[in-house]
């Protein structure tokens, strides 16, 4: 069992120093506002420039630091006292240093000279990993208010529609879930049945998951419409073209890009019914339920250790190219993986970067299944994207939405296609259908979230009952599963239960487009061999340094055009294919 090493970000005896020395950084920060000038020097710019991302390198690292102290307990009560300096920390800085960015941005700043395009252009040319970062920053301004405004907005999203959204989780936490004469006091005890071999148990599972939901559609949909028209309110206040633009700039992805990806998995959604007929006739039904859609097909008894899994995962990075094993393999030498679970640690998985000077940490919760090894070879392939950006800046070291999953998912490709080699049939037909499965959730479900999203922000503002909402969501469903399956009426409910459309709306795309993008880039991988892996370097080193558009052209992926994501389809249709061929 394997603890990661903290003391390489600091030492929890230093946190209080620590907070104390990014409030000395700030201060000193802060002192640099008189020099603001659009006349002012190249040195001074780049001492200003190179300051700020000294504090934000810091804060990532303190922050860094805290967040994996809760990920292995989150129950330890000096934690939340840490968390709450921290936040009050951000304020300060948010408070103090607001000023910087606005005037970077072009935007006018009490007692400064507006810095001129002119200007600006000069001295973004003195730090060229930043210079694409400030233009695009600067192109967006236009949507910034007065910084009096954005101090306002800061504070009234902490106790206003932020609020709301924690309604939204006292609400749902209280829940109690009834099923086979128990009561379950938690979403992810019942969830484990949704995947059961029992068809009764599934559908009692489903038709329990619901139930609290439908009995509290009223207050459920109070907070939804709450969050979305305040979504809307704040889009029109900050002159977006749409709601979802606003996900689309955080995202670094222009509009047309989300739009022909959208495009392109609905109408290959299709593919998926295929899937679907097809599973029902291998799990022995006449025709799949909704219910019946995560039902095992045959499981793999195999057991994978640690350490076989280990060596499985660093021996496929190795024959994929050794740069890669050489990272993946420097993640364990520095002792900065935390291997299996235990009482009060965070279930899951996570990559995290602290700083693009060291080594990533990597949380896995390892019980010996084929998922956990998986598992582990699309998180090292997170730390090996993440080592490929050292010596960028801080502030574009994390590569933005479109790039985030290359290496991770190529990594997991990787390894699905070395263990198929050597699976029986059994293996494979579970293996296929499993990574089949696992591509409809993650693309063409999330998709239809957003497409639910955008039909009902266009409409909440003139009124919208919890009736109607639900028969539009209920409608999307039908658009994504067509005839492959049959669908009850509680599912029109299941809105109410997906988090992300309270948290973060639009959101869910980008777990499509990061899939998508990744095995599209499999798929020419494949077609053009080791040729294509240095042009896949080039992608990882560059963070978020660069336009992703444009760094995509430069090695002949143009993300603008159908024909590109379409190679991530055929992908799983060839999967498709095989899985047929194995159940005739």
């Amino acid at each position: 069992m394997l603890r990661w090493n903290l003391d390489h970000l600091i030492k929890e005896k230093d946190f209080d120093k620590g907070v104390k020395y990014l409030e000395s950084q700030i201060s000193k920060l802060k002192s640099y506002k008189k020099n603001l000038k659009p006349s002012m020097s190249k040195k001074t710019f780049k001492e200003i420039v190179e300051l700020s991302e000294h504090l934000d390198e810091k804060s990532d690292i303190i922050g860094s630091f805290l967040s994996l102290k809760q990920s292995e307990n989150a129950k330890e009560k000096h934690l939340k006292i840490w968390e709450a300096k921290l936040n009050k920390l951000g304020i300060k800085a948010t408070d103090e240093l607001l000023f910087l960015g606005r005037w970077f941005d072009g935007l006018e700043v009490p007692g400064l000279t507006r810095l001129d395009d002119k200007n600006a252009k000069r001295l973004f040319k003195t730090i060229p990993n930043l210079e694409v970062s400030f233009t695009k920053s600067r192109d967006l301004a236009k949507h910034s208010l007065s910084e009096k405004e954005e101090k306002l907005a800061i504070r009234k999203d902490s106790t206003g529609i932020s609020i709301v959204g924690e309604l939204y989780d006292l609400i749902t936490n209280d829940f109690k879930f009834k099923f086979r004469n128990k009561t379950f006091d938690s979403v992810e005890l019942l969830k484990k049945y949704i995947y059961s071999a029992s068809a009764s148990d599934r559908e009692k599972a489903y038709k329990s998951l619901f139930e609290p939901y439908e009995n509290n559609i009223e207050k459920i949909h109070s907070i939804y419409t709450a969050i979305s028209t305040n979504w809307i309110n704040m889009t029109e206040l900050r002159r977006y073209d749409s709601p979802i633009q606003v996900r689309n700039i955080s995202n670094d992805v222009p509009d047309k890009v989300v739009q022909t990806v959208i495009d392109t998995s609905v109408k290959n959604a299709n593919i998926f019914h295929e899937y679907f007929k097809l599973k029902a006739k291998i799990i022995g039904l006449k025709k799949l339920r909704r219910y019946d859609i995560y039902a095992p097909v045959k499981k793999i008894n195999k057991k994978y250790s640690f350490n076989e899994s280990k060596k499985l995962v660093l021996d496929t990075y190795k024959e994929f190219h050794l740069p890669f094993f050489e990272k993946a393999n420097k993640i364990f030498e520095m002792g900065h993986v935390d291997s299996h679970p235990r009482k009060n640690k965070r279930t899951g998985a996570f990559a995290l970067l602290a700083s693009p000077n060291l080594t990533p940490y990597i949380m896995l919760n390892h019980d010996d299944t084929y998922r956990d090894v998986e598992t582990m070879a699309h998180e090292l392939g997170h730390g090996i994207h993440d080592l490929y950006t050292k010596g960028n800046y801080p502030s574009v070291a994390h590569p933005g939405l479109t790039l985030a999953e290359t290496a991770s998912t190529l990594g997991e490709n990787i390894l699905f296609d070395k263990l198929l080699e050597s699976a029986n049939k059994s293996e494979r037909i579970s293996m296929l259908s499993d990574k089949i499965g696992g591509a409809y959730a993650t693309i063409i479900r999330q998709i239809f979230f957003v497409k639910f999203e955008q039909e009902i922000y266009s409409k909440v503002k003139d009124g919208l009952t919890h009736e109607q909402v639900s028969e539009i969501y209920f409608k999307t469903l039908k658009e994504q599963f067509g005839n492959s399956l049959t669908i009850s009426e509680e599912f029109k409910y299941e809105w109410a239960y997906i988090p992300h459309l309270f948290r973060s709306p639009f959101y869910t795309y980008s777990y499509a487009f990061g899939e998508l993008l990744s095995m599209s880039l499999y798929a020419k991988y494949k077609k053009e061999g080791k040729s294509f892996i240095p042009k896949i370097e080039k992608i990882l080193a560059a963070g978020g340094s660069q336009d992703s558009v444009k760094l995509l052209k430069s090695i002949g992926v143009d993300i603008t055009k159908q024909s590109f994501w379409q190679g991530g389809f055929d992908t799983i249709r060839d999967r498709i294919s095989e899985l047929k061929e194995l159940t005739k």
